[in-house]
Formats: C-alpha cells, sequence, structure tokens
C-alpha cells in the first residue's frame, strides 16, 4: 500500500474517532510498527495531531493551546527521561528546589534517587505526589487556583506565596520555543508563576523535548538566553542548536 494512502486514511481514522493506536493500524494496513511510527510522525507535523506513545490523538482548536495532562504525559516519553536524567546531573543534596508542573517535570520527579535530600517547592499535584515518596526530601505544594487541565495551581495567591521564597535551582516547562529562544506557554495564567520563580531562584533551567523547537504558542513568559541553559534530547535538529546558540543561548542535549 503507498504511503501517501495509508497516511490519508489514518488521518481520515483521527478525524472520525480522535485517536489511533499502532497496534490497530498495524493489523488493519498489515505493516509493521516501524512504519506506523514513522507515518503518525509524519502526520503529527500538524499541530492538530499528538503523537503519544501508544498511537497518535488529535486535539481540537481549543486543545491545541495546552492539551490535557493525561495525554500530554503519554507523549515523547523516552525523550523526557532522557531529559530528567539530564536535569538531575545539576541537582545536589540539600538544596532547595521548584520542580514546575507539567509532564517533563513530573519525568524528574520520577527519576530523583530514593535517597536524595532537598526541599522540593512545586505547584504541580503530579510532582508533589511522587516526591512524596522520597522520605529523605520534604515536599512544599504552592497554593492557589487548581487548574484541572494540568492538574497545577497557578494565580495571585500562588505568585504571593512564590515571593517568600529563596530557590537554589528551578526547573521549568514550556509548551513551546521560536526561532529567537523565546519561550512559550499556553494559558495566560502561567506567566506570572513563571516569572516569579525565575526572580527567586539562583540557577534557572528549561525543560523541553525537541519537538517544543521552532514553534510558538499563546504568549511568551521569557527568552531562553535569560536562564541558565534549556535542556533537550538528542532529536533536536543541529541547525536550530547552531542558530540558538548564536544568540547567546545554551543548549544542552541529553543523550
Amino acid at each position: 500500500m503507498l504511503k501517501e494512502f495509508r497516511l490519508k486514511e489514518i488521518k481520515n481514522i483521527l478525524e472520525h474517532d480522535g485517536e489511533v493506536e499502532i497496534s490497530s493500524l498495524c493489523r488493519m494496513f498489515n505493516v509493521t510498527e516501524m512504519t506506523i511510527r514513522r507515518d503518525l510522525d509524519a502526520l503529527s507535523k500538524d499541530t492538530s495531531i499528538v503523537r503519544t506513545h501508544g498511537g497518535a490523538y488529535m486535539v481540537s482548536t481549543k486543545e491545541m493551546r495546552e492539551p490535557p495532562y493525561t495525554l500530554r504525559v503519554q507523549t515523547n516519553c523516552d525523550e523526557k527521561e532522557k531529559i530528567a536524567r539530564k536535569a538531575l546531573e545539576f541537582l545536589e543534596n540539600g538544596q532547595n528546589v521548584f520542580l514546575d508542573s507539567g509532564t517533563t517535570t513530573y519525568y524528574v520527579a520520577k527519576n530523583m534517587p530514593v535517597d536524595c535530600r532537598n526541599m522540593i517547592l512545586t505547584n504541580g499535584l503530579n510532582v508533589a505526589c511522587e516526591v512524596i515518596n522520597r522520605r529523605k526530601s520534604s515536599v512544599l505544594l504552592v497554593g492557589g487556583d487548581l487548574r484541572q487541565n494540568s492538574l497545577s495551581t497557578s494565580g495571585a495567591l500562588a505568585e504571593e506565596m512564590l515571593k517568600k521564597f529563596k530557590v537554589d535551582i528551578a526547573f521549568l516547562g514550556t509548551n513551546a520555543i521560536d526561532e529567537d529562544g523565546n519561550v512559550y506557554v499556553g494559558t495566560t495564567s502561567e506567566v506570572g508563576l513563571k516569572s516569579t520563580v525565575m526572580k527567586s531562584c539562583i540557577k534557572c533551567y528549561i525543560l523541553a523535548d525537541s519537538s517544543k523547537f521552532n514553534m510558538h504558542n499563546l504568549i511568551y513568559y521569557t527568552n531562553a538566553r535569560d536562564v541558565d541553559g534549556i535542556i533537550t534530547d538528542s532529536g533536536i535538529d543541529r541547525e536550530i542548536v547552531r542558530k540558538l546558540e548564536s544568540k547567546k543561548i545554551n543548549v544542552i542535549v541529553a543523550t
């Protein structure tokens, strides 16, 4: 079966059902998993189609700004694991740490050593629930308006609380990073919180898998020149790295 026809049929299924699974597509088209994965990678260049570990889903125009957490956490899992492990190389015992809400920062929490001794400050319910299993670390959950879509808190109360703290290192998430290094999020409610964290930390790193580069979203909250580095995976295009580095942006590639 021609690839072009197969891609068209898969897109038709996505538009009708909203999601597809790799295993069912393999049976339908009588091809290997590798073939279907390549097909879905090609289709995901359309920003309305998002890859997951076991397939793909199609989002509505509203959801394109920020798909639900339960779906985002399934995307680019291997890449997020590598980014998390690289991020942890910058973490030392005894530090006060801010972990942003989000799926990549969740992987940082998930990969933290069981014997780590840190104070973890976070606005992510998912992050707090993971870190609490590290009995030698403490967790402080930031209060505020709870966002169902991201399992996170934000708003004026959260920002006011964060102003009282000084953290050694912060790991922040993003929805997109454009060609100039502007770092975007999908909701305006996140901007104030992230800006407050950046003023309260000694070192700050942005965590972004390679699919988020050369893209933009609703609103940007900083430029990557103003943080200590962007940590990403080895799937990032070398030309993107070169252009960002030419703008004095530190790109750290996890292998």
